[in-house]
Order: C-alpha cells, then sequence, then structure tokens
C-alpha cells in the first residue's frame, strides 16, 4: 500500500477497519461514492482498497454488483471455524518436540483481537509461514464474528487466558485439547452467533 501513497493507504485502512470491527452487516453494498464522502476521500483510492480487499476475502464484487461484504451462512461460518481449528492442529503437529518457553505477544485490546493476536502467535511456531500467513487472513474474515461471539458465548476472557497460558508455557498436552473445546462450543453456537452478527448496528453512510 505504500507505493500507492498515504492518502490510499489510509482509506484502505480504514475500510478495513469498518470491516472488522462489524461496521457493516454481511452482505451490505459498499457505495465508493457513499464511502469516498465519508471517509473525505476521492473515489478513486476507495475503489482501490475495496480491490485490495476483495482480494484478501472481506470484499465481493462481481460484473454488474458492485462491491459488498459476503454473506455469511451457520454453514460458512462453521466451516470457517473448523478451518481455524485444523490450522492450529496442523501447527501443533508440526511444532515437534515441545517447544522452549518465551512470553506471547498478545493483543490486550477485546477479545477478538485477543483471539486473533494469540492464534496468529502459535500459528509462528511452525516452521511454514505459510500456516501464519493463513491464520492472519482468517484472523480478518473472523474479527466481526468474534465480536459478535461476545453476546452469546460466556467466560471468553478467562477461555483465553487458559489457552494463553498453555500456550505461553508451550504446553502442547493441555493446549491441543484447550483448542478443540474452543472451537468446538464456537460451531455447535454458530446459529446463535449468526444471529448476534446480523443483529450488529449497520453504521454505514447513507447512500
Amino acid at each position: 500500500m505504500n507505493a500507492a501513497g498515504p492518502t490510499a493507504e489510509r482509506i484502505y485502512e480504514a475500510l478495513k477497519a469498518h470491516i472488522l470491527r462489524g461496521t457493516f452487516r454481511p452482505g451490505a453494498r459498499l457505495d465508493p461514492t457513499a464511502l469516498a464522502e465519508s471517509l473525505n476521500s476521492s473515489v478513486t483510492p476507495v475503489r482501490a482498497g475495496l480491490n485490495i480487499l476483495v482480494g484478501e476475502g472481506l470484499v465481493e464484487t462481481g460484473t454488474g454488483e458492485g462491491f459488498h461484504l459476503p454473506l455469511v451462512d451457520e454453514p460458512a461460518l462453521k466451516d470457517r471455524y473448523g478451518w481455524n481449528a485444523e490450522l492450529l492442529g496442523v501447527v501443533l503437529r508440526s511444532a515437534g518436540r515441545r517447544p522452549a518457553e518465551a512470553e506471547l505477544a498478545i493483543d490486550a485490546g477485546n477479545q477478538a483481537a485477543r483471539a486473533g493476536s494469540l492464534f496468529l502467535a502459535i500459528a509462528r511456531w511452525s516452521p511454514n509461514f505459510e500456516h501464519a500467513r493463513a491464520i492472519a487472513l482468517l484472523n480478518d474474515r473472523l474479527h466481526a464474528v468474534r465480536v459478535a461471539e461476545a453476546g452469546v458465548l460466556a467466560d471468553i476472557e478467562a477461555e483465553l487466558d487458559s489457552i494463553a497460558e498453555a500456550a505461553g508455557r508451550r504446553d502442547l498436552a493441555r493446549l491441543r485439547p484447550m483448542l478443540a473445546a474452543y472451537h468446538r462450543r464456537r460451531i455447535r453456537s454458530a446459529a446463535a452467533i449468526l444471529r448476534q452478527l446480523y443483529r450488529m448496528e449497520d453504521a454505514r453512510p447513507a447512500e
């Protein structure tokens, strides 16, 4: 983004931040003209930012369709949770022998950001860089969902505390069942989490 200039980078980051925090509901139309007005920008950097987000899987577009957020249904959400679990399972297996203990760099922000940074830190144990890259992309696609989880699931902070403690000690024997339980209860609650996600206020600019 730096090569495109500071304005393009600012617009891309602003658009992505809106999407990650759930400003727009799944399926919402993203009108470049309205977005440009709200972001004090011309339309060109907005379109450029939206096209980058298409490549990241956060926005969809098609001939004659314009830009819009992807719709998320229950099977798709379960697939995302399942893919996150599978990737972390591969990472733990690829870590081989128990890694040495070291402090994890975990985001101290809201629980959605904290979960994402925790899973990314674990993914970086893998000798294969693509594991961390895949988790980073999936973190973005799950961020708004993780915000919605807070309205459905209890004791998320304690759950993340336990996972972070086991991960900080690199205690793979404890970490494996914790991660399995983390994903299992979200897959079981996928319908309720989706309802919460779709209830989140749609604060998109007027079209």
